[in-house]
């Protein structure tokens, strides 16, 4: 019974003690932001500024390369999404460049896609160096 009373006390000073923190004179609060002033609408209508003329650029002349024409055996193969671009056989390793296309004849369709001295793999769709003896 003691320690009920004893516990009711104890509450009874700690709410009483945390009111009168709360009494004390209330600290100054800052002040409320006040947003600027709206500035003010012209009367007189706006006057459309004349826009600049943008003129399509012309695109440079593509020149032929010192790329060899196709032999007479046909048309090159149309390069796919992964052929690499080319300016000349030398960037393409085995396979040819196809100026058309500014593209590396990847995947080969024939001999007239590949390098002298590589052949087409028509499974693979790569120029392979020719095997020695063939």
């Amino acid at each position: 019974m003691l320690r009920r009373s004893s516990f009711a006390l104890m509450g009874l000073v700690s709410i009483a003690t945390a009111c009168a923190k709360e009494s004390d004179p209330p600290a100054a609060a800052p002040a409320p932001y006040v947003a600027p002033a709206a500035a003010p609408v012209a009367t007189t209508p706006a006057v459309a500024q004349p826009q600049p003329v943008v003129a399509a650029a012309t695109p440079a002349p593509v020149t032929p390369s010192a790329t060899p024409a196709p032999a007479a055996g046909g048309t090159m193969a149309t390069p796919g999404a992964f052929a690499l671009p080319c300016t000349s056989d030398a960037s393409c390793g085995l396979a040819r460049c196809n100026v058309q296309f500014q593209k590396c004849a990847f995947p080969c369709a024939g001999a007239v896609d590949c390098a002298a001295g590589a052949t087409c793999n028509p499974m693979t769709g790569l120029c392979l160096p020719n095997m020695p003896g063939q």
